[in-house]
């Protein structure tokens, strides 16, 4: 994979795409998507779908007694990240090169030669006859779920579904949850509702948001693909941040 180099902020990224990378960088230190309030000195964070590292380097700053695992599918991608992660001296992150999946072992994965982002473990609408199926190694979200985890956070193109039911057992483990949902026709497995109910049978209250508007379930547009933005949390945070006398309402997280 091809890759140039953009500064930003006193620190360097190696990238596939100028492009992809200036709208990533804006979602994740303009628009803030992953931040998840006070985690407290020492957070441990699960960056599911880490890509180059975008994410983990604003998890990084944010909270920067964190231990992160970074883990990413795509070998070139992989390698990417792992640069990154050197080259700007990251502390305390752990890179697991693998695709979060319900069973662990190997899975297939679908990537563009140009390195575009989007690469996925489910056959997506941008796939196209460029797209290539490599093996790749899988691991289950539930194994990195067996300890107690401030902030998981999954950007895993149309697996979140499958990946969450699997780590239902395990999922009391978590405290906040930031992902990123891909909803497509190709993907009907892939089901908004099923991942609600995981999370809140696992005693998360979440938020969804479409296009940077919060919705409720029965007004999410299921249009060809479309995206979702859900956070979830536990109340037990809400009873915390009203004993501050947090303001705070129901329908949104405490952060």
């Amino acid at each position: 994979m091809a890759s140039e180099t953009v500064e930003r902020d006193g620190v360097s990224f190696a990238v596939p795409d100028r492009e992809q990378f200036e709208r990533i960088y804006a979602d994740v230190f303009g628009d803030r998507e992953y931040d998840a309030g006070d985690l407290g000195s020492r957070p441990r964070i699960i960056d599911g779908g880490a890509h180059v590292g975008v994410a983990t380097l604003f998890f990084s700053r944010r909270y920067p007694g964190a231990r992160i695992t970074a883990v990413e599918g795509n070998p070139a991608t992989f390698a990417l990240l792992e640069r990154n992660i050197r080259e700007n001296g990251l502390t305390g992150v752990e890179v697991r090169h693998a695709a979060l999946a319900p069973v662990a072992g190997e899975t297939t994965y679908y990537v563009d030669a140009d390195g575009s982002w989007g690469d996925a473990a489910v056959r997506q609408p941008w796939h196209d006859e460029s797209t290539r199926q490599i093996t790749v190694p899988a691991i289950a979200l539930s194994s990195l779920l067996n300890e107690p985890v401030d902030l998981l956070k999954l950007d895993i193109e149309g697996m979140e579904t499958a990946v969450l039911a699997e780590a239902a057992p395990n999922l009391g483990n978590a405290r906040r949850i930031v992902l990123e949902f891909h909803g497509s026709r190709l993907t009907s497995e892939n089901r908004v509702d099923r991942l609600l109910a995981t999370l809140r049978g696992a005693g998360f209250a979440v938020e969804i948001k479409q296009g940077g508007v919060r919705v409720g379930e029965r007004l999410i547009v299921h249009h060809e693909p479309y995206w979702l933005a859900i956070r979830a949390w536990r109340p037990k945070d809400v009873e915390r941040l009203t004993r501050l006398k947090w303001r705070w309402t129901p329908s949104a997280p405490p952060w």
